[in-house]
């Protein structure tokens, strides 16, 4: 069984993704969105997003909770842990998009590349913060 600060990490990293989505798709993004409305689904269930962010932050806080030890502790060795994270998911994910889906913008690409790795290091560094090396709950 996970800590309380291990359930903690994942319920603030999941308020904080969820602004952060919100902020940038839902207000920055709408109009670029609204520019291209052939490549995206209609507007899906606003809870499926929310669960979706809580279950990525577990996804994440479970992995630090692997190899927090290789980061070290606090918001910044939590930090550098979302930096190589948002790299390996989003870089390679998002710019293959634009290969594979039929008017899939470079630009888009980049945007969320760049969001998944900004993302990433701001979650890294909140479940960082939550945690000293050392008090993670066991990996067992």
């Amino acid at each position: 069984m996970k800590s309380g600060k291990f359930w903690l990490a994942v319920l603030v990293g999941g308020v904080v993704l969820n602004i952060l989505d919100i902020l940038l798709h839902g207000i920055i993004l709408h109009g670029y969105y609204a520019q291209m409305p052939e490549l995206f689904n209609p507007p899906g269930n606003p809870v499926l997003f929310i669960v979706c962010d809580f279950v990525v932050v577990l996804v994440y806080a479970w992995v630090y909770d692997r190899v927090y030890g290789s980061f070290g502790g606090g918001a910044k060795g939590g930090a550098t842990y979302g930096l190589y994270a948002g790299v390996i998911t989003s870089f390679p994910t998002w710019l293959f998009m634009s290969v594979l889906m039929k008017g899939w913008p470079m630009s888009l690409s980049w945007i969320w590349t760049i969001n998944g790795i900004v993302w990433s290091i701001i979650i890294g560094a909140v479940i960082g913060a939550l945690y000293k090396k050392g008090q993670m709950a066991s990996a067992a």
